[in-house]
């Protein structure tokens, strides 16, 4: 099962419009749409590439969410001079 991360969503509509789109893929046995967290789970052996092409065609952005626990860290800039 994948997940990724959908942007753009903001009502059950567009929640929707995201499941219909995935739901017309070869090969998808499932998926889950979560609206409060913009999210959206996918099992079958469909590609990432495809699942986030329906998604971007339904007017919505994607991506693979990132499972990595590992906080980003920033430092400032330091001035070199």
């Amino acid at each position: 099962m994948e997940k990724y991360d959908i942007t753009g969503m903001s009502c059950a509509a567009c929640s929707s419009r995201v499941e219909k789109a995935v739901s017309k893929l070869d090969n998808v046995q499932s998926y889950s749409v979560n609206l409060p967290t913009n999210s959206m789970t996918v099992a079958g052996s469909v590609s990432a590439e495809k699942v986030i092409e329906a998604v971007v065609n339904a007017g919505y952005g994607a991506s693979v969410h990132d499972n990595s626990a590992k906080p980003k860290s920033f430092s400032p800039k330091q001035d070199t001079q």
